[in-house]
């Protein structure tokens, strides 16, 4: 049965794999030491899906088999990218030097993706089939949020950078919490496969909560990287019945040029 607690244990492993190798902070924030509060959740995470592969595969090899593909997955990733110039650049990125940063490793990053494939089939025998496949669809758009990341040499990200912007959402931070309290409480044994007109439009509801909270700032077309996980979440659920979607354009200048 497709839980949304499983669908988000499974994608915050793959998550927290790419923004390990790929994301774009200070090098003095990467390697910073893990707080325990964060080694708490990963450890949380780990454990759950430890508990899913013995449920579902009725033994731990498929735990542990996972666990030698994520390691392999690391690897692979990681060379995939100039790692000390990336890491050199990264401590200087700034909105002069993003129109040659991403250029650079916006490609790199792509391939760096193309890694996790062997990584998501090895999670099947850990997961439902509904599940797999509404976490590989899940999956199957991260190339989209980071042609987001990387559209305009990351005009997205610095928009967080301007002062306008985080301003204002410093000062409505916790209305985002007011959708999630609102519209997700009691939610986490949904199941996906199944979810009933109520539950689409009660999703509905939180995304135009959250989109109204990014309007009172001006800045609405954040909403766009929420919607590449709500598009494709409904996609694969009874959703696509009783919801339309919202379409998510991506203009990306920074793709690998194949001429």
């Amino acid at each position: 049965m497709a839980r949304i607690r499983v669908c988000c244990a499974v994608v915050g492993v793959l998550a927290l794999l790419i923004a390990t190798n790929a994301s774009p902070l200070p090098q003095t924030a990467v390697a910073a030491p893990e707080s325990s509060e964060e080694s708490g959740e990963i450890e949380g995470i780990m454990k759950e899906v430890q508990e899913m592969c013995s449920n579902n595969s009725g033994s731990d090899a498929a735990f542990l088999n996972l666990m030698e593909s994520f390691q392999r997955t690391m690897v692979c990733s990681m060379s995939a990218i100039d790692l000390d110039s990336f890491m050199s650049d990264i401590d200087s990125l700034s909105n002069e030097t993003r129109t040659t940063f991403f250029p650079r490793y916006c490609p790199q990053l792509r391939t760096a993706y193309s890694c996790i494939d062997k990584l998501v089939n090895d999670f099947r025998p850990c997961l439902e089939e509904d599940d797999y496949t509404i976490v590989r669809a899940m999956v199957g758009i991260l190339p989209d949020a980071l042609d987001l990341m990387c559209k305009n040499d990351g005009e997205l990200l610095f928009k967080f950078e301007e002062p306008k912007y985080a301003e204002c959402f410093d000062k409505i931070g916790d209305s985002f919490n007011e959708c999630t309290n609102t519209f997700l409480n009691g939610t986490d044994d949904w199941d996906i496969s199944h979810m009933t007109e109520p539950q689409c439009n009660t999703m509905t509801g939180f995304r135009q909560c959250v989109q109204d909270k990014m309007n009172i700032c001006k800045a609405p077309d954040l909403i766009s990287v929420y919607d590449l996980f709500h598009n494709a979440l409904f996609r694969m659920t009874p959703c696509r019945n009783y919801v339309t979607l919202q379409k998510v354009e991506i203009i990306d200048n920074n793709a690998i040029d194949e001429d």
